[in-house]
């Protein structure tokens, strides 16, 4: 791959429209890595059904999908689900995902910030989020951008048949 930077890469929504590229780009995601719960085959059956995914995100107050394009595909996303009871409005789960080529020149920490301030504008104060103990690399990004240990879920996912704890990592955000 040819050097990009921060600069050739451009924020933005998810739209129905991104469906079938978006699939894919989940799906190559998904399958370079066991820091996600979620396995390649489980992210979207179609293309139909991750249009329905990126319509009830948007239809969701507070929930958003942000995706990271370069030369026309999407290369890394960010989702931001809102709590949508009176009591747990005001927080919300974060997850984010790069692909590999694409790691090392700040796309996922462009993405964050932007998830950060969605989430401001939304009236958001509290982000949370799970992370892998043993995905090391994550723990100190999300320290980085403010995230705090809050607990651990001991052996709440299982990676080929072996127990793996999880942290749970949460932010505040300032008005």
């Amino acid at each position: 791959m040819t050097e990009i930077s921060l600069d050739d890469v451009a924020l933005r929504s998810a739209v129905p429209e991104d469906a079938a590229d978006l699939k894919v780009m989940g799906e190559l995601l998904l399958g370079e890595t066991p820091f996600f719960h979620r396995l390649p085959s489980e992210r979207a059956a179609s293309v139909e059904e991750m249009e329905a995914v990126i319509r009830s995100i948007l239809a969701a107050p507070g929930c958003d999908l942000v995706n990271a394009w370069h030369d026309g595909r999407p290369v890394g996303e960010c989702i931001l689900v809102a709590g949508q009871l009176s009591r747990i409005r005001h927080a919300a789960t974060v997850g984010i995902g790069v692909l590999d080529e694409y790691q090392g020149i700040g796309i996922g920490r462009a993405l964050m910030r932007e998830a950060m301030a969605r989430a401001r504008r939304a009236d958001i104060a509290r982000l949370e989020l799970t992370v892998m103990v043993t995905n090391e690399r994550a723990i100190r990004f999300y320290e980085r951008l403010g995230f705090v240990v809050e607990g651990r879920k001991r052996e709440s996912v299982r990676i080929d048949g072996n127990p793996v704890d999880e942290l749970l990592m949460a932010a505040f955000l300032a008005p």
